[in-house]
C-alpha cells in the first residue's frame, strides 16, 4: 500500500507476515482480566446470555481467544484474509476449532453471517475509526438478541506516565509519530482522504460521534481513561485536513472518566518505542532509516535517560457498552 492508493483498507496486507504480528502484539497494550471482566459483568447485569459471541476486526485473534473461554461459540471476523490466516494459526494452539469460527466479512455486512437476534455479545476492539459506524451499528443491532451487549473499545497514542519523562519525552514521541504517519495519511484519492479524516475525527472525539439511538439501545455507558490526553496516534501536523470534533452522546447515556496513569501500564526502552511505531500499520516500512526520524529517536533516547533506560507507558482508552432493547 502506498500513499497514492485510493483504498480505505489501511490494514490491508498482501501476505501472512508472522514477524509483523509478533511485533504488533508485543508492542500493543494487553487487555487485562479486569477489563474483560468489566464487560462480562455489564453483560450479566443486563441479563445477557453466554451462548454466542462475535469479535469484529479480529486481527490476530487475541480477543476471540479470550471470548472462547466464556462463550459456547465464537465467530471472529475480519475484512482481510491475511489477518484471518494469522488468527487461524494462533487460535489453533489456544482454543478448539469447534469453539471459534473464522469469517471474512466487513463489520457493516455481518447480517450475511448471522441470523437476526442470534448473537449475545459483540466486541469491536480498535476498529471503529476504520469503518462506517452508522452501518456497522445497524448490523450489530440486527444480529444481537434482546439484552445482548455491544462492547466497543479503542486506545490511542502512548503516554509517558511519569511527569518528568512526559515533559521531556512526549513531544519527541509525538513528533516521530507525525513524521511517520504523514506520508501515509496525506495523498491518495478522495475515498482514502475521506476515510482518514473520518478515522482521525473519530479518534479525536473519543468515539463520541458514534450514535447509539435510544429506540434500539439501553444502559449506554462511555467509560474513558486518561481522556485529558489526545487519542489519535498522530496530530494535526500529520494531516492535510482539519481535525473536527463531534458528539452524538444521548441524554440518557452515562459517561464516566478515570485518570489512571497505571492503566494497562507497559515499561519501554527506546526499542519498545520503535517496535510500537513500526507495528502501527503494515504499510509502514520497518526498515525506514530516514535521517530526520533517526535524529528524533536519538533525542528521545537521551530524554528517556540514555541507552537501555526504561520508562512507564500508559494510554488514553474509551470503552462503550450498550445493551440492545
Amino acid at each position: 500500500m502506498t500513499s497514492t492508493t485510493d483504498t480505505t483498507n489501511f490494514f490491508k496486507s498482501a501476505e501472512y507476515d508472522e514477524d509483523y504480528w509478533n511485533s504488533y502484539l508485543a508492542a500493543r497494550p494487553h487487555y487485562d482480566k479486569s477489563f474483560y471482566n468489566s464487560i462480562y459483568n455489564y453483560h450479566r447485569v443486563h441479563r445477557g446470555l453466554m451462548e454466542t459471541a462475535h469479535d469484529v476486526g479480529t486481527g490476530p485473534g487475541q480477543v476471540a481467544a479470550e471470548l472462547a473461554v466464556h462463550f459456547k461459540g465464537v465467530v471472529a471476523s475480519d475484512i482481510n484474509a491475511s489477518h484471518l490466516a494469522v488468527a487461524s494459526h494462533r487460535l489453533d494452539s489456544l482454543v478448539s476449532s469447534q469453539v471459534v469460527k473464522l469469517a471474512q466479512s466487513t463489520a457493516e455486512t455481518l447480517t450475511n453471517i448471522h441470523a437476526e437476534c442470534s448473537v449475545d455479545l459483540i466486541t469491536a476492539a480498535e476498529c471503529l475509526p476504520l469503518i462506517d459506524a452508522e452501518k456497522a451499528v445497524q448490523a450489530f443491532s440486527t444480529i444481537l438478541r434482546p439484552n445482548g451487549t455491544l462492547a466497543i473499545w479503542f486506545y490511542g497514542r502512548p503516554i509517558f506516565a511519569e511527569a518528568d519523562a512526559a515533559r521531556r519525552c512526549q513531544p519527541l514521541l509525538e513528533s516521530i509519530l507525525d513524521m511517520v504517519y504523514s506520508t501515509t495519511v496525506n495523498g491518495g484519492g478522495p475515498q482514502r482522504k475521506e476515510a482518514w479524516k473520518r478515522a482521525t475525527d473519530r479518534m479525536a472525539s473519543f468515539l463520541d460521534d458514534i450514535e447509539l439511538k435510544d429506540d434500539t439501545w439501553q444502559h449506554v455507558e462511555r467509560r474513558k481513561w486518561n481522556s485529558e490526553y489526545a487519542m489519535p496516534f498522530y496530530g494535526s501536523d500529520a494531516c492535510d485536513f482539519e481535525i473536527t470534533l463531534s458528539s452524538k452522546i444521548g441524554p440518557g447515556e452515562k459517561e464516566v472518566k478515570y485518570k489512571d496513569l497505571q492503566f494497562w501500564e507497559r515499561q519501554w526502552d527506546l526499542a519498545g518505542v520503535r517496535r510500537f511505531v513500526q507495528a502501527l500499520l503494515p504499510a509502514f516500512d520497518r526498515n525506514n532509516n530516514d535521517d530526520v526520524v533517526e535524529g528524533k529517536y536519538k533525542e528521545l533516547e537521551e530524554a528517556m535517560g540514555g541507552e537501555g533506560a526504561v520508562r512507564k507507558i500508559t494510554w488514553p482508552v474509551v470503552l462503550i457498552l450498550a445493551s440492545k432493547k
